[in-house]
């Protein structure tokens, strides 16, 4: 986990601190499984999120979705709507949520926030590209690292205690989804990790054990060669 993240249910006063007032429009509060935006609409406004997760769920060849990402305080929503096209994905809160809409054309304009936006969308596209390579990985290494990652971005620590806390309000049918596989497979897993200490805890209150969840992806990932 990175020092100073802030936990999820908290705000980001440095992300916040980045728009001008005279660039924000009222904040917009979502409660959990609240849509912000539709996948195909147009895109009028980039969000900030201030505090709380959202999930980015996206159509596939086959015409099912799945998640693509998890974001949260600091991250840059609706980025379709800086070149005036439409939303990709469809963005739904995962616990209650609150962002700040923001004129594109002018956020481009202002230095500091262009400079966070451009950073958050590198963060993003790494993100990605990270998911496309876990693609090749049984899907016991891909979930391991799935939640190792969220640990890392999301994790409150918990004091003098191993591990940290993921306050995820996640199904085991959205975990599927984020790695791709079956939500009995990701139910069998999970078992697993929590027999072998990396994982505590159940829907919107896990423990996760990094290192632990390091060392069982690696032995998936060996498993299946």
């Amino acid at each position: 986990m990175k020092p100073g993240y802030p936990h999820p249910l908290n705000r980001d006063p440095e992300a916040v601190a980045i728009v001008p007032a005279a660039l924000a429009f009222p904040t917009r509060t979502l409660v959990m499984g609240e849509v912000l935006y539709q996948e195909a609409r147009e895109a009028s406004f980039l969000y900030l999120i201030e505090r709380g997760i959202v999930k980015a769920v996206v159509p596939t060849a086959v015409g099912r979705e799945r998640i693509a990402d998890l974001l949260g305080p600091g991250d840059v929503l609706g980025v379709a709507a800086l070149d005036g096209g439409r939303h990709p994905e469809t963005i739904t809160a995962v616990q209650e949520t609150t962002v700040i809409p923001i004129d594109p054309h002018y956020a481009m304009k202002n230095q500091k926030l262009s400079s966070h936006i451009l950073h958050n969308l590198a963060s993003q596209l790494r993100r990605g590209r990270e998911a496309i390579d876990n693609a090749e990985l049984p899907v016991g290494a891909r979930l391991a690292r799935v939640l190792f990652q969220l640990g890392e971005r999301f994790g409150q620590e918990l004091g003098m205690e191993p591990g940290v806390s993921l306050p995820l309000q996640m199904t085991h049918e959205d975990l599927a989804s984020l790695v791709g596989s079956s939500r009995v497979t990701v139910t069998r897993i999970m078992g697993e990790l929590r027999q072998e200490g990396a994982l505590a805890g159940s829907r919107g209150n896990y423990v996760a054990h990094l290192s632990r969840l390091q060392m069982a992806s690696d032995q998936y990932v060996m498993q299946g060669l």
